[in-house]
């Protein structure tokens, strides 16, 4: 599993850290399995390495692995400026889904801003994935969990925004709906990072970190911190959270 640490600095600062003091991360706690929980099982189990893409750069970091002496199962710390499976840096991904879900961007437009800010950026067909597996995420398995948690801190939280027309040039109905919904969500995730803000004023993710923000909330929550489920691998779930 993935266990996602807040990390504020950026790629370059991670690299150095792990390179003149090693893995910046304590070990945590709990096993985060659900089936195990065990606390103080934890320990360091080496490392491994991925890349880490800016859009500027392609990095290559190293991520402090752990083992559960109780159930045996390995765990990888992951630097909070990465999604899970994904290997832009989520900043880049906020931004691209922000552009096409909020902005109303179509995928030329989207495609020449991103070429335009990005050297090294991604192709039109990974921007495509990015885009159907958020809608599939927040849209389809996130919505519901989202909005029970925003209930329970405000019952009379307003409902009433619609769906934005640029999403009416989606010609196929259940992508739409998915996209209408992931649409909802963001901005039901931006309510709760106001919520959570208000309560804790210490908070660390500014409002512009909202994907940051909202793994560690999920984790928080005991769901896999991920916003991005590909709909066509047979691992990803089929019904809501």
């Amino acid at each position: 599993m993935v266990i996602v640490q807040p990390f504020f600095g950026s790629v370059k600062e991670y690299i150095v850290t792990v390179l003149t003091q090693g893995c910046p991360f304590s070990v945590p706690e709990r096993c985060p399995h659900p089936d195990c929980q065990a606390a103080g099982s934890l320990i360091r189990w080496g490392t491994y390495e991925r890349g880490a893409l800016t859009g500027e750069a392609d990095h290559r970091i190293r991520v402090q692995r752990v083992r559960c002496q109780v159930c045996g199962r390995t765990h990888s710390l992951l630097p909070g400026f990465l999604h899970p499976h994904r290997h832009f840096v989520i900043s880049l991904l906020q931004q691209v889904i922000s552009l096409y879900l909020l902005a109303g961007l179509g995928w030329r437009r989207l495609m020449r801003q991103a070429q335009a800010e990005y050297a090294r950026g991604p192709a039109r067909s990974t921007v495509r994935e990015w885009v159907a597996s958020f809608a599939y995420g927040a849209g389809q398995l996130l919505l519901d969990a989202l909005l029970r948690h925003l209930l329970a801190l405000d019952p009379g939280l307003d409902l009433s925004d619609l769906p934005p027309e640029h999403l009416d040039r989606v010609p196929d109905p259940n992508r739409r709906r998915r996209l209408e919904n992931a649409h909802t969500f963001w901005l039901l995730a931006e309510q709760l990072y106001a919520q959570v803000k208000q309560r804790q004023s210490a908070l660390h993710f500014s409002a512009a970190q909202i994907f940051p923000f909202l793994l560690h909330w999920l984790q928080g929550q005991g769901l896999p911190p991920r916003l991005f489920w590909s709909p066509l691998l047979v691992t990803t779930p089929t019904q809501p959270f």
